[in-house]
């Protein structure tokens, strides 16, 4: 008998024990000591340009707080608009005056005296390779004009030499075509109309019809003969010179050219304010006055540019005024070819966790939309990012604030914050391979052993268990009985 019911009280003690051990033990969080174990990062890269990092920004160990922060970025470089200025694809027309006073007048530029020709000559060798180098489909032909030598040939086309047989395609055709210039010989007189219908011609017979086309005038004479019309002397003086029956059809070749679409680029050296003696005009006109006539002024032009220089400015007015208008200035837009799209990024956060700590964004994401809260049926939070621009950058924030009362069973353990992260995204259009990181911040929450107060567990549970006590003493009881 004595041996019956000591076994009894035996599994009395089983039982209440089990329903102890079963039993949940809740912890107040103000009892509770909260450490950092580790702050690892998240830290991932995907396509060639995509990067991701998940780390913790704070954590307050008063309240029982973590902060983590979700960052995605683009780290392609924003291509910026771009203004460019390139030569115009084109063809052009040293139209060279090489009359008596190009060659024999000397004139000094910066202590160095030379000829105005070899200024004039020097000068467009370095436009021609500014321009060969800017664009390798220039083209570019050499026509000098005076007049010519042959005295009976005067106010014709003789006046003219096409020295390039057609459109040089190189540097070195161009500078020998312009050193035949530099050794050869014409008359005194200057017959610019003569030089403009020879380039006309060498254009019209050598070039392409789409191209943009140039005759760059390079003198330092306004004309004295023209096709057709050539000074007269009565033996003593002309009686036909520099006046209106050469200027007038010099200045309708001008139009006509621009008419048919030929720029006209003309640089007239020391046009001065002198009265030409010889001219039969009353009153009579200054060389400069008759240019502005003629070729028009730099602000109201005939047929296209036109720079009035003195000798010291010829050189830059060829290399740099000229040859910025044989340039043009666009702006490039940026394209920005490379696209990170379609992103989606899934942080799965542990069980115990999302038991036992409260979850709310404290920085709502910068790009894309977000979970409103935790999904339960996999336990996590997606974000989606439409599209990352390059030099883009998003981020989300969120908080896990310890429960005011959660599970003893996640004392002095680690607490990892995150269980996995993965990355899904598409890249320029294409689905790009996953990527994923378990690394997160670790914390252990501890308390001290007086302040964790043993539960029995509830009182439904208890009076089952003395239920069934008291049935298992009465049939013990009863059994005793019988045997007796």
């Amino acid at each position: 008998m004595k041996k019956i019911l000591k076994c009894t009280f035996v599994l009395i003690i089983a039982l209440l024990f089990t329903s102890t051990v079963f039993a949940g033990t809740p912890v107040s969080s103000g009892d509770a000591k909260m450490t950092l174990v580790s702050d690892n990062k998240a830290d991932l890269t995907f396509g060639k340009y995509g990067t991701f990092e998940k780390k913790m920004d704070a954590i307050n160990t008063t309240n029982k707080t973590i902060d983590l922060s979700l960052t995605v970025t683009n780290n392609q470089e924003k291509q910026q608009d771009q203004t460019v200025t390139s030569v115009k694809a084109g063809e052009v027309i040293f139209l060279i005056d090489g009359s008596r006073s190009m060659k024999v007048n000397n004139v000094t530029v910066e202590g160095k005296t030379t000829s105005r020709e070899a200024i004039v000559i020097n000068a467009a060798k370095t436009l021609a390779q500014k321009l060969f180098a800017a664009n390798k489909e220039m083209k570019i032909g050499v026509v000098e004009f005076a007049t010519s030598t042959t005295t009976t040939e005067e106010g014709t086309a003789a006046d003219a030499k096409t020295i390039t047989s057609s459109l040089a395609t190189s540097l070195d055709a161009t500078t020998t075509a312009l050193d035949t210039v530099a050794s050869d010989t014409m008359g005194s007189r200057t017959d610019l109309e003569a030089g403009l219908d020879a380039a006309e011609n060498l254009l019209n017979t050598t070039s392409t019809s789409n191209s943009e086309k140039y005759i760059i005038t390079l003198t330092d004479a306004i004309p004295n003969v023209a096709i057709g019309v050539t000074p007269k002397t009565d033996g003593t003086k002309w009686t036909s010179a520099y006046d209106e029956n050469v200027f007038t059809p010099t200045k309708n070749k001008l139009v006509s050219l621009k008419n048919k679409g030929i720029n006209v680029i003309s640089l007239l050296i020391n046009m001065t304010d002198d009265e030409i003696q010889t001219s039969t005009m009353d009153p009579k006109p200054t060389y400069k006055q008759v240019a502005q006539d003629i070729f028009g002024t730099e602000s109201s032009a005939t047929a296209g540019p036109v720079y009035y220089v003195e000798d010291s400015s010829a050189t830059t007015a060829i290399t740099e005024s000229i040859y910025n208008n044989l340039t043009e200035t666009k702006t490039v837009t940026a394209t920005n070819e490379y696209k990170l799209t379609d992103i989606v990024i899934k942080d799965y956060i542990p069980q115990n966790i999302i038991d036992n700590f409260n979850f709310s964004y404290i920085v709502s994401p910068t790009i894309g939309t977000i979970s409103q809260s935790i999904d339960t049926s996999d336990n996590s939070i997606t974000w989606t990012i439409p599209e990352l621009n390059p030099g883009e950058t998003a981020t989300v924030k969120y908080r896990l604030s310890l429960k005011d009362n959660f599970d003893s069973d996640i004392l002095n353990i680690n607490l990892p914050t995150n269980k996995n992260v993965t990355i899904d995204y598409k890249e320029n259009g294409k689905d790009g391979p996953q990527v994923s990181s378990d690394k997160c911040p670790i914390v252990k929450l501890t308390v001290e052993d007086k302040k964790v107060i043993p539960n029995t567990g509830t009182n439904e549970t208890q009076i089952m268990i003395l239920i069934a006590v008291v049935a298992l003493i009465g049939i013990t009881s009863f059994i005793l009985s019988k045997r007796k």
